[in-house]
């Protein structure tokens, strides 16, 4: 597969602007992953390839099937208990394409180098094997670095900590499993999954890259 790079580092990237640029271009889906294990192309592991995207997950969206109903929103704060005097860990943003309105749905982006994690003075902000940023909420001491390192302003805080998306596995969903967001939409504008799953839906994609290493991928 071919893939074409864009550099993309600078804060205006704030509530998805690359998507915006890039569904301009003609594009169907996005991807948003971690860009983890990409030099693992034909690393072997228990007797099989492991191929170039092995143990990453990540979301698939598609904004031309997005209405915009919510679902996915409001299954996140449902399930992640997120009161409605705060953000939710998802949303969903309006975009505008020759005269269409197009809706992306977001949340952290679960970058491959995390700026939030690099500049957490106490050690909370982890990532998992399959590239899921999570963060200890009982390490987190709330001096709210993290949100000024994200160029994505993806964390927000309560009495107790920063909260950000963990794909639903610090609140009991397993891994490899969809989060509560991906399994609301009826519509099929939010997929959860492995890389490898989601390149056979969109297998033409093109992504730009954050200094962080997200990935948004289009078909």
């Amino acid at each position: 597969m071919s893939i074409s790079t864009t550099a993309l580092d600078r804060r205006s990237a704030v509530k998805i602007a690359a998507a915006a640029s890039l569904l301009a271009a003609g594009g169907a889906c996005i991807f948003m992953v971690d860009a983890a294990h990409a030099e693992d192309e034909g690393r072997a592991e228990g007797g099989r390839e492991t191929g170039p995207y092995a143990g990453r997950v990540g979301f698939l969206v598609k904004p031309h099937n997005c209405l915009n109903c919510q679902a996915c929103v409001e299954a996140c704060r449902k399930f992640n208990k997120t009161p409605e005097s705060r953000p939710a860990r998802r949303h969903i943003t309006k975009y505008e394409k020759d005269g269409e309105a197009l809706f992306v749905s977001t949340s952290c982006m679960h970058c491959e180098e995390p700026a939030c994690a690099s500049v957490c003075p106490a050690g909370a902000i982890k990532k998992a094997e399959d590239g899921v940023v999570y963060v200890d909420k009982d390490r987190c001491i709330g001096c709210k670095y993290c949100y000024q390192a994200c160029p994505f302003g993806v964390p927000t805080y309560s009495s107790a900590a920063m909260d950000k998306c963990d794909c639903c596995t610090l609140g009991g969903t397993r891994p490899g499993n969809a989060p509560r967001c991906a399994e609301a939409c009826k519509f099929g504008a939010l997929h959860f999954g492995t890389v490898d799953e989601l390149l056979a839906q969109c297998p033409d994609a093109k992504v730009v890259e954050a200094s962080t290493k997200l990935s948004f991928y289009l078909a």
